[in-house]
């Protein structure tokens, strides 16, 4: 059954500030990376960690309202890579080709290396954890060998791309058992995860944590949030406050129960925010550069620090990367990702 036969009917458009959250999303995530590749502490009020968790959450809402505005399949399909695959590739392949002058490998052993190669068809593959690193790069900086620990997220969004027209067949009738099943068991395997690492110390399972199934919490927060929207608005002051009381325990006490209901709380604050403070809407008519900023920043940090620029002027470090990273994001949204999106009828998603 295709997807246009379903009951469920998207909310109407109406001006919202999740091109302000993205952007801050992605910046919060710049921030993390800039502390640790450089071992400088800069402290910001969402972590890295927030910052992906929003990501999601925002996916799980927008993505889905775009499945069930999409013509068809194909039609959601080709606007799901339009919008992910023209960055990714270009951030992958100048990767590869350009950090080749700054490996400590000759130009003929760089590109005849097998690393070269499985570095390529991993990254392209969105497998990025097969092989992180090019042959002889960033061999002796501070973290050293990883071009962009910001990919594997890449893989986990495709996933929840290609769950949800699958998901929606199941969620034709009474969605919210559906969702809440799901968003549990999603909580029940991070906690099982956890609890092996702690007993083995093996870092596997906080990785596997961390990957799609492990994420669908946020990602069944957002959509609840979409299939609820107008419960949701008129109920609005039953589920704000609360909400802000778990997100503000959740830093403070550390309780699976608290655990068990963050995910939802910080999806209901980051859409009362986007709803709620329309005026930041106004950020959208500058362009969307928050994938560009979650894709570029890593390398581009790594880089800096191994030429070893301003390593005794914090301040002016952190201002370097971040015009750089910023530069490179507007240039790829006005001479790349935006032309790929000319044909999405939204281009918010």
């Amino acid at each position: 059954m295709s997807h246009s036969q379903a009951t469920f009917s998207p909310p109407v458009s109406e001006k919202n500030s999740f091109d302000f959250l993205r952007l801050l999303f992605a910046f919060s995530v710049f921030i993390a990376h800039f502390g640790v590749l450089t071992s400088i502490p800069v402290k910001f009020p969402i972590s890295s960690s927030m910052g992906v968790a929003g990501f999601f959450i925002i996916s799980g809402f927008l993505i889905t309202q775009s499945y069930y505005r999409s013509s068809g399949l194909l039609d959601y399909g080709k606007k799901r890579i339009r919008r992910i695959v023209p960055a990714y590739v270009l951030i992958v392949v100048v990767c590869a080709i350009f950090l080749s002058l700054v490996s400590t490998f000759s130009f003929n052993e760089y590109f005849g290396s097998k690393t070269f190669f499985k570095y390529v068809a991993a990254n392209l593959s969105f497998l990025n954890f097969i092989q992180p690193a090019l042959p002889g790069v960033f061999t002796a900086n501070l973290y050293p060998n990883i071009i962009n620990g910001s990919l594997w997220t890449i893989k986990v969004e495709l996933s929840l791309y290609i769950f949800i027209p699958f998901l929606t067949l199941f969620l034709k009738r009474k969605p919210i058992f559906i969702l809440t099943g799901l968003y549990l068991v999603s909580f029940v395997f991070v906690y099982y995860m956890e609890s092996l690492y702690d007993r083995s110390g093996n870092r596997i399972y906080p990785i596997l944590s961390r990957q799609f199934l492990g994420q669908i919490r946020y990602f069944t927060s957002g959509i609840i949030l979409l299939f609820y929207f107008d419960f949701y608005r008129k109920s609005i002051i039953y589920f704000l406050l609360p909400s802000a009381i778990v997100f503000i325990l959740k830093y403070y006490i550390d309780s699976p129960v608290v655990d068990v209901f963050y995910p939802f709380s910080f999806a209901v604050l980051i859409v009362s925010f986007a709803y709620y403070f329309k005026n930041l809407a106004c950020f959208s008519k500058y362009g969307d550069f928050s994938y560009g900023m979650y894709l570029f920043h890593f390398p581009v940090i790594q880089l800096i620090v191994y030429f070893g620029w301003f390593k005794e002027n914090p301040i002016l470090l952190f201002l370097t990367c971040f015009i750089i990273v910023l530069s490179l994001s507007i240039l790829s949204w006005h001479l790349l990702e935006k032309h790929f999106l000319k044909r999405n009828r939204h281009r918010f998603v």
